[in-house]
């Protein structure tokens, strides 16, 4: 077999191995009859050789360089940049026929095949962008990298996602993926979800282009995203940063929004987005005076406290806008209340007295309506003895402070009046455990327990430790409650109020920048003395700079002339600030609770089971078996049976245990009025107060005639 020739024409193919080059005539002549195979380069000596053999019948083969065949493939490519691939490409030879974009991109990128060789579609076109993203090719590679997107861009046809392909770099293809994701304008809306997860890095991108959108449109990005087809997982996380958002900017938070956001979050994100929902702007202050107070609980105070928390200038200048509408409300209304009525504190407190119970009355010193709220629920969980019968708000004295509004709500009289006045109740030592002295209280009798908390938790407190402290002394409180519901005598009926004095600024920090005149005193938001001033008829003077209000003592029940706070500010002459101070005009000052509980209102909690045996229409003992699940003794006095027997008795039932006791019924049911047949037992608690409970008895009933058929059977025939 004849050594195979090779001609190079170009003259640069690389020397196989074992391959004799010749690059001249005498090179030719000296190896041209030997066995060796050869590589013949140069276009003049190519066709001197071709000749030659043609001559003597031997074949010969026309090879061109991977170089060569690379260029013509590819017209921009340098000759060194068509090297650089050739030699990735790493084959000696090549046929025009087998190199396209895909062969050589294989061969530079070779574990990225199923790119090089996928058809067109989403998911491959959402390949290649990632590939871009995460590649930098060479000046060669970028070359070959366009030819094989504007293949796949004509194969796609009329597809949306042929324009995908128009991305040929990093750059590009950014921009496009940026696109397909709503992370920059204009997005794109004809392409199905993105089909691939994103790498960590490209994700990380994402979230930062998509925060600088949601900060840009105030949130509402998420919502102007919803058309686009963001798979489940990306939209979860665009749901979870506008969250984030929303959390810092709760002002800019509406239940349209938190509603589609709500399918995407988990359900702590979603609890806590719940809590910093801006409630409704509130109502105009309403002009009725049984309406305003309906108006602070579920108007003004919900959103002054998410003012307070989350609330932005707007949301400030809202409450301090209500809080000044309700001011000029009360100073138009107060003196007329003072000559009658019930809506202030100690109006109400002169009333508490009820014959048939004991009333014990805490005043918690500045109790705010927000803690008020939070002591009611954790007194009713954890004091199960205790009902609340009325949960309602009523005003303050005026002032707002200790000083004037606790005496008069201790004596049932206006400030003006305290000081002559003897106490409407017996009043327990400030701050002692009250249950020790109310051991021989009586019914009929008012008791006053003064708690000196929360005030001092408000005032001395430093700031990151003020809410937990202030919870930690309301819990004091409520275990000293149920001290006394547990261990005062169980014949008495017992009513707990809980009250406050004042309430208290919502706002942490308040500045004492309002000037205190020498012949005057001040505490918090207002001072007081004897300063000259004309009054108009109404009674007061809101300032100039309305920094201030000032008020003719005598007409507001008070020996002084008082200056309040018309703002948010303090008296103090200094450049320090308060927290929560009081002794303003704000709801939140002069609103204060008025919570009635009773012991034992609910009737406790039993189990009945009445059995027994009896022949009809005659006489026979019944089993009655009570299960006492409360901690009260409990006496039965009376089962009336629906048939129309009744029984009589004072029956012991235990606390906390199961009392059974017999007793003869007469007449016993007959069988036409078994089927329907209950018992209703009256039951009394020690304090006198009364329950009933009915109960389908379980008995059996024997007839003096049986049928034959029940003869029969009883013969066993």
């Amino acid at each position: 077999m004849s050594a195979e020739i090779l001609l190079d024409p170009v003259g640069d193919l690389p020397a196989p191995p074992d391959v004799r080059v010749i690059e001249t005539e005498v090179d030719f002549l000296r190896l041209v009859l030997t066995p060796h195979p050869l590589l013949i380069r140069g276009e003049r000596l190519c066709a001197w050789a071709e000749a030659f053999y043609t001559l003597r019948g031997q074949p010969v083969r026309v090879v061109e360089s991977p170089t060569s065949i690379l260029r013509r493939a590819f017209p921009p490519l340098s000759a060194e940049q068509a090297r650089e691939l050739a030699q990735k490409i790493g084959k000696n030879y090549l046929s025009a026929e087998e190199v396209s974009s895909a062969f050589v991109l294989n061969a530079c990128f070779p574990s990225d095949y199923t790119i090089w060789q996928g058809t067109p579609s989403h998911q491959h076109a959402a390949s290649w962008l990632l590939w871009l993203l995460g590649h930098t090719p060479t000046e060669a590679e970028s070359i070959v990298l366009k030819e094989f997107a504007s293949e796949m861009k004509r194969r796609s046809g009329e597809a949306p996602y042929a324009k995908l392909y128009d991305a040929e770099n990093a750059l590009q293809a950014k921009a496009w993926l940026w696109r397909w994701l709503g992370a920059e304008e204009p997005p794109i809306s004809d392409l199905n979800e993105f089909p691939l997860e994103l790498p960590s890095k490209i994700l990380n991108a994402i979230r930062d282009d998509w925060v600088k959108r949601i900060v840009a449109t105030n949130g509402d990005f998420f919502a102007e995203m919803m058309p686009f087809p963001l798979p489940l997982a990306l939209r979860q996380e665009l749901a979870r940063l506008t969250a984030n958002y929303y959390q810092k900017n709760a002002y800019q938070l509406t239940r349209t929004a938190l509603q589609k956001l709500s399918p995407y979050l988990d359900s702590q994100t979603l609890t806590s987005l719940e809590k910093v929902l801006p409630p409704s702007v509130p109502a105009a202050l309403p002009e009725e005076e049984d309406s305003v107070l309906d108006w602070f609980e579920h108007h003004y105070l919900p959103y002054r406290r998410w003012q307070a928390a989350f609330g932005d200038k707007t949301a400030h200048e809202t409450v301090v806008s209500c809080a000044q509408a309700f001011s000029r409300w009360l100073l138009e209304r107060y003196p007329r209340w003072l000559l009658d009525g019930d809506r202030l504190a100690f109006q109400k407190s002169a009333r508490l007295a009820t014959p048939d119970a004991l009333t014990l009355c805490v005043i918690l010193d500045g109790l705010p309506a927000w803690d008020a709220e939070w002591l009611v629920q954790e007194l009713s969980a954890h004091v199960p003895r205790l009902t609340l019968l009325q949960k309602s708000y009523c005003f303050s004295a005026i002032p707002t402070i200790t000083e004037f509004a606790k005496e008069a709500l201790l004596k049932g009289v206006p400030p003006q009046n305290a000081s002559q006045t003897t106490p409407i109740g017996k009043i327990l030592p400030d701050n002692r455990s009250p249950k020790n002295h109310l051991q021989e209280a009586l019914a009929g009798q008012v008791w006053f327990w003064r708690v000196e908390q929360p005030d001092k938790a408000y005032h001395f407190e430093q700031d990151d430790k003020r809410e937990r402290q202030v919870r930690a002394e309301l819990q004091v409180i409520i275990d000293e409650i149920e001290k006394v519901v547990n261990e005062i005598p169980d014949t008495l009926r017992l009513n707990i109020l809980l009250t406050s004095d004042h309430g208290r600024l919502m706002n942490p920090r308040v500045s004492r920048r309002l000037q205190v005149d020498a012949e005057m005193q001040a505490h918090g938001r207002v001072a007081w003395g004897n300063f000259q001033r004309a009054f108009p008829e109404t009674g007061y003077i809101v300032s100039d700079n309305a920094e201030y209000v000032e008020l003719y003592g005598e007409r507001f029940g008070i020996t002084h002339n008082l200056r309040i706070a018309w703002g948010e500010a303090c008296f103090g002459n200094d450049a320090r600030t308060e927290a929560y101070p009081h002794g303003g005009l704000f709801p939140e000052e002069v609103i204060v609770p008025w919570f009635i509980f009773e012991r034992d209102a609910q009737a406790p909690e039993i189990e009945i089971r009445l059995t027994g045996k009896g022949e009809a229409d005659m006489s026979g003992e019944v089993t009655i078996e009570v299960l006492n699940h409360s901690p009260l003794m409990l006496e039965c006095q009376e089962i009336i049976f629906s048939h129309g027997a009744k029984l009589n008795g004072t029956w012991l039932i235990e606390r906390l245990k199961e009392t059974t006791f017999k007793t003869h019924l007469t007449p016993w049911p007959n069988k036409s009025n078994a089927a329907s047949l209950t018992a209703t037992f009256l039951f009394s608690q020690p304090n006198g107060v009364t329950f009933t409970r009915q109960v389908s008895p379980v008995l059996q009933i024997e007839t003096l005639y049986e049928s034959p058929d029940a003869l029969l059977k009883d013969l066993d025939l």
